[in-house]
């Protein structure tokens, strides 16, 4: 017999998968990207680019003047639309580490054993 998934569980593991997805875009792109577009860019970017694409992904109709959605079966639309959410999760966070001013901090890799055990946030 399974026992039932938590709350916490279930979204350790969505935290999880948007940590691992940013950290590894990082590493792809580095901080400069976001710094030099800024809050407002980010924000735009969040907005205009990742919302449309979770919106072009949904497709329904009205029925008795509730919109119905169809699920989404194909494999590479589902990819699209879970992409684009953690993105817009993540692009959250970006846009508060900006507000906050400890946007651009090195990724732990980048850092030697001794730089690493002072960070602080």
């Amino acid at each position: 017999m399974s026992r039932q998934l938590t709350f916490q569980e279930v979204f350790k593991e969505l935290y999880d998968e948007a940590y691992d997805l940013l950290v590894e875009r990082q590493r792809k792109y580095g901080p400069e990207n976001i710094r030099s577009q800024g809050i407002y860019g980010v924000l735009t970017r969040l907005s205009d680019d990742k919302i449309a694409r979770v919106k072009q992904s949904l497709q329904g109709t009205v029925v008795n003047g509730k919109i119905e959605l169809d699920p989404i079966l194909d494999a590479e639309a589902t990819d699209t639309f879970e992409d684009a959410l953690l993105d817009i999760a993540n692009y959250a966070l970006i846009a508060l580490s900006l507000h906050r001013g400890v946007w651009g901090f090195p990724l732990a890799e980048d850092l030697d054993e001794d730089e690493e055990e002072g960070i602080e946030i």
